[in-house]
């Protein structure tokens, strides 16, 4: 009787043996990969859970008191002379940010930058630097007055300060005596609101000429600016022209403002040149001695002032009392 044999099945090293590599190479790569999705999901799910934590108790960490940013805890760049107001409080209480904005929070540095670049006095913020616990430092650039404009107010005349842009600054900011050495614009009826620009070219030409005269302006002896009040009109162009006025009454006629360049007129250097020249011949224009009219647009024009001859007394006739008495004769 034949016998029959029977296949075993492989044992399990047969089956784990070198003998079956495509597998083996397959258990290799998916394991690994399946230890890093399994990593993956739980950070994921533990980000998740935190984040959600930490939304339940963000507002309260962010707006505890060692996270809120207070006046003591801002410094700014220090103030100009020219300046008597409190900046820094003036920006946080018109803001309102003082006890209220968290240095945790994500808009922190373009609300601060907001609330500057609206004061009257800021022209631009720099940089903003944030410091630990609840803290900023602002660098700032201020805008300085290089003109008055006079004006007649309820209570007398106002000399509004006004930097080289022809933006209007506070009034009450500026000390008194320090308005009194810069230059006045005269001739100005209408005014914007504090902080804004005057749209008025004939204000903004000369904040432009009184900022470029700054270093020359005393030397001169310079006192006023007078706009023209109707602008001239030459072809396609339309200016106003200017005057300057001196200490001893000169009246410089200066033209058109410097970034106008009309025909027949020269740029601003060579106008300051001849206006230079001009004290260097005659001497200061600080005196009734000095021209009446002085001429710098195209060529240097002075005209002297003419001084009145004294007119002698007139002698009266004393009459007699027997004159005096006898009657007209008509």
């Amino acid at each position: 009787m034949a016998t029959i044999k029977r296949n075993k099945k492989p044992s399990k090293a047969a089956r784990t043996s070198p003998a079956n590599p495509r597998s083996n190479r397959a258990r290799s790569i998916l394991i690994p990969r399946l230890r890093v999705v399994v990593a993956l999901l739980v950070v994921g799910l533990l980000g998740w859970g935190m984040q959600l934590v930490w939304h339940q108790v963000a507002p309260q960490i962010n707006h505890s008191e060692q996270y809120l940013l207070s006046a003591e805890r801002m410094s700014i760049s220090p103030q100009p002379e020219w300046v008597t107001a409190d900046i820094r409080s003036e920006v946080l209480r018109n803001a309102g940010l003082e006890g209220r904005l968290s240095i945790l929070d994500e808009a922190f540095s373009s609300l601060v930058e907001d609330a500057f670049v609206l004061h009257p006095w800021v022209a631009s913020v720099e940089k903003i630097t944030k410091t630990y616990p609840a803290g900023v430092n602002v660098e700032l650039t201020y805008r300085k007055p290089v003109a008055v404009v006079e004006m007649s107010g309820p209570k007398g005349m106002l000399l509004i300060p006004i930097d080289h842009s022809a933006v209007h600054l506070p009034l009450e900011d500026v000390p008194e005596i320090y308005k009194r050495y810069l230059p006045r614009i005269q001739n100005v009826v209408d005014r914007p609101p504090v902080g804004q620009r005057w749209d008025d070219p004939r204000v903004t030409g000369a904040a432009d000429l009184a900022w470029r005269l700054a270093a020359d302006w005393e030397q001169l002896s310079l006192v006023d600016i007078l706009p023209s009040s109707r602008p001239e009109i030459f072809e396609e162009h339309r200016y106003f022209v200017y005057d300057l006025m001196t200490r001893g009454g000169t009246r410089v006629v200066w033209g058109a403002a410097p970034t106008i360049s009309p025909p027949g007129e020269d740029d601003f250097d060579a106008k300051l040149a001849r206006l230079r020249n001009c004290i260097s011949e005659h001497g200061p224009l600080d005196t009734v001695r000095s021209p009446a009219i002085v001429d710098v647009r195209s060529e240097l024009s002075v005209t002297p002032r003419t001084v009145k001859k004294p007119t002698e007394p007139r002698t009266v006739k004393k009459e007699s009392p027997a004159e005096a008495s006898q009657p007209l004769i008509k």
